[in-house]
């Protein structure tokens, strides 16, 4: 199918483009990934910045055929063999004229970890809430400077809560509390944090460092479910995660 449209060299502008084609029909889409943390934190548009290659976005698996029809009319290259083994879990187009990837998630979240974020796409925003943002980086086991840069950014701009708004910790501290294999992937992601964070200015580290130590506090003091405890006493002496398999993008060169 042509393309109806030129896709933007930019790539959040590339991403706002399929966002709004989606809503004119009826499909919600939510950008996650680095372009998220830069959609909605100002420090990841200033000190913080980093390159965003590729597009990374939340659907709903009921709209996955519509998805792909929206993403063909823009003119994105569906990754034909992969897209038909996992139509209704995940998608995958590239963007050949700017050598960018498109990576539809829908319904769940999953990579170390899986987590269910449809019903977090019904904020009306371009990206899903900065909770569940947090929540991506904080989840992954083998970290990047990707990754701690976005969460430095996340904890520099949004308050850490217990309620509406900012940072949820409550509902992180809840999440944590039923799974041990998140709360311990968590903490440990949020401690390495406070450890990278040494080399901030003084002034980063007294907003990242009080707000990543109470959200420890907040998952710690949180009363642990029985299916909690029970995989506790196991420890690390079995995996507790997922290691996403490399993924090569040979279409791309």
């Amino acid at each position: 199918m042509e393309s109806t449209l030129v896709l933007p060299v930019d790539g959040l502008e590339a991403a706002v483009q399929i966002i709004d084609r989606a809503e004119s029909v009826g499909v919600r889409l939510r950008l996650l990934g680095g372009l998220a943390f830069k959609q909605v934190c100002p420090s990841s548009r200033g000190a913080y910045v980093r390159v965003n290659k590729d597009i990374d976005l939340m659907g709903r698996r009921e709209d996955s055929r519509k998805i792909v029809g929206l993403m063909e009319s823009l003119g994105y290259k569906p990754r034909e063999l992969f897209n038909k083994l996992n139509m209704g879990q995940r998608l995958i187009f590239y963007d050949m004229t700017n050598r960018r990837r498109v990576d539809l998630f829908l319904d769940e979240f999953a990579m170390c970890h899986r987590f269910d974020f449809k019903e977090s796409m019904l904020a009306n925003t371009y990206a899903l809430p900065i909770t569940q943002l947090v929540m991506t980086k904080l989840q992954v086991v083998e970290k990047t400077d990707k990754e701690y840069l976005d969460l430095i950014s996340a904890l520099l701009d949004f308050e850490v809560t217990d309620g509406r708004g900012g940072i949820r910790g409550d509902e992180i501290a809840e999440l944590c509390s039923r799974d041990w294999g998140i709360c311990t992937t968590f903490t440990k992601s949020l401690r390495a944090l406070l450890a990278k964070s040494q080399t901030l200015s003084e002034g980063d580290r007294r907003l990242v460092e009080p707000r990543a130590q109470r959200l420890i506090a907040m998952i710690e003091a949180r009363p642990k479910s029985l299916g909690w405890r029970m995989r506790a006493k196991i420890g690390e002496k079995a995996r507790w995660y997922e290691l996403p398999e490399e993924d090569s993008d040979a279409m791309l060169g």
